[in-house]
């Protein structure tokens, strides 16, 4: 009976002696999967922080574009209201022109209009002031 028992007890002992065996090959295996499964993780995040990146770059770059095309319309508008009162000012040199040769030809068609001479012709004019007369003596 003895041997019996011990032939259960070894047959015993070797199931868990497989059974260890067998666990420690799975974990082994699923410490290989682990790693594998971290790689591709690393992979993964490495590829996604890329793109961000990318993504970042090119909202930068919009954003750049965008910022250039807001300064080239702020030009244009800026350009457009320089013309406007470039015009307005040329627009009014020609009118104070224009009002400048009027008053230029009703000042000239006046001084047709005088008679006579300029300086004045009365008798007093042409003799000299009583104070005058003291530097000859």
């Amino acid at each position: 009976m003895s041997n019996d028992l011990l032939k259960q007890l070894e047959g015993k002992i070797n199931a868990a002696i497989e059974t260890i065996e067998l666990s420690r090959m799975e974990i082994t295996e699923l410490k290989e999967q682990n790693d594998e499964l971290e790689n591709r993780y690393v992979d993964w995040e490495d590829r996604l922080s890329a793109l961000i990146e990318k993504f970042e770059h090119l909202e930068d770059g919009e954003t750049v574009e965008i910022e250039a095309e807001v300064e080239v319309a702020i030009q244009k508008v800026e350009e457009e209201e320089i013309m406007d009162v470039v015009a307005e000012a040329e627009a009014e040199e020609d009118a104070e022109e224009a009002t400048a040769d009027e008053d230029v030809e009703d000042i000239s068609a006046e001084g047709d209009e005088t008679e006579g001479s300029v300086f004045g012709t009365s008798p007093d004019s042409f003799t000299e002031a009583p104070e005058s007369t003291q530097h000859y003596a």
